[in-house]
């Protein structure tokens, strides 16, 4: 064989092998979602809060997710909210492209609430977002914040028992000692709004989203209601904090010492600062079913905070929600849902007798 010969056949070697290896280190190198289709799945039904909070949240995820797949998202309503979750640890199957994002169901946790099959302590957390509650009164009985503890006959509106604007305001309403009516079974937050507005109901605990876009521009504004407190956030040492997304409106500690003159103090106090953190820092939950594989898991993670830190985020949930939802990470939700098993026995009877004698 010739020299040129043999180079040529030398080349077409060389060739030959780096055109089938290169397929195969593109594919080992290949991120793993990529050319995938993620489904995330809402306990709510279409146009809700939580639906349109997950669609916009979304939009924005998969671009942050190597490979860029597809996002898609599923309503699965039912069961109080339930029901998803359910499907997920018994169901769903754990390849990281099924991942439920929907408000959680914390207070079913700690009760043991027979609906709730699902073990949030062994499904991988991936994110949170805190959605901030405040509560605000009409002005036909309390013109100004002290004159919540001399009214008489005021009518707290909600939805049931163990939804949690229901249970944080009783029991934040118990703790400062008002005299209130407990009226539950409406729908939602909009038809609790709409029975203030027509004089039925003089207290609601509502999203902060729904305070800036319904109640501040219309009640407030026109003089027929006045903000109270906020639910504060909990830190790592356990002890709640003012939101800086709420700093107009007094977090409950705040308000509670401003009327009283004193730290608040009582059991229904303490049971609310347990509580809090379980039911409310955590209200947008992404979770996994159990056994989705690490690899999946770390990316959803990752890609979900940077979600969280995007400016174009920050801006259209500005516009969304009148602010920025705060973020949960991936640890410290973690860690909040592991501690809904971990209910000591005194906070237990509370809650359950609590509940059930509004039931």
């Amino acid at each position: 064989m010739s020299r040129a010969r043999l180079l040529a056949s030398i080349t077409l070697i060389t060739l030959g092998a780096a055109f089938f290896a290169a397929p195969q280190q593109s594919l080992a190198q290949r991120p793993y979602f990529a050319g995938k289709t993620i489904t995330l799945y809402v306990g709510r039904t279409p146009g809700s809060g939580g639906d349109l909070a997950a669609r916009m949240f979304a939009g924005h995820w998969q671009k942050q997710i190597p490979g860029e797949p597809n996002m898609i998202v599923r309503n699965m309503p039912g069961g109080g909210g339930t029901r998803v979750f359910n499907w997920a640890a018994e169901v769903a199957d754990a390849d990281g492209l099924h991942v439920v994002f929907s408000p959680t169901a914390g207070i079913e946790a700690v009760l043991k609430e027979p609906g709730l099959r699902a073990n949030f302590a062994e499904m991988p957390f991936i994110g949170g977002l805190m959605s901030p509650n405040m509560a605000y009164v009409r002005t036909l009985k309390v013109k100004t914040p002290a004159d919540i503890l001399t009214a008489k006959g005021l009518r707290f509106g909600g939805n049931n028992p163990i939804a949690r604007f229901d249970l944080l305001g009783r029991l934040a309403l118990d703790a400062l000692g008002v005299d209130y009516q407990y009226v539950t079974g409406f729908q939602g937050g909009a038809d609790v709004f709409n029975a203030v507005r027509r004089g039925e109901i003089d207290i609601q605990v509502g999203s902060l989203g729904q305070y800036r876009f319904s109640i501040e521009p219309t009640l407030v504004q026109e003089g027929q209601a006045i903000p109270l407190w906020h639910y504060p956030g909990t830190g790592a040492d356990g002890e709640p904090y003012p939101l800086e997304v709420a700093a107009d409106v007094p977090s409950f500690e705040q308000f509670y010492e401003q009327v009283k003159g004193e730290p608040p103090s009582g059991r229904e106090y303490e049971m609310l600062k347990w509580i809090l953190p379980r039911v409310n820092d955590i209200v947008y939950a992404a979770i996994a079913p159990p056994g989705t594989p690490e690899e999946a898991v770390r990316t959803l993670q990752e890609s979900f905070a940077a979600v969280t830190q995007d400016a174009v985020y920050q801006e259209e949930a500005q516009k969304m929600y009148g602010f920025v939802l705060p973020p949960i990470g991936a640890d410290l939700g973690a860690q909040l849902m592991r501690s809904l098993y971990d209910v000591p026995d005194d906070v237990a009877t509370f809650l359950t007798d609590y509940i059930n004698e509004v039931r």
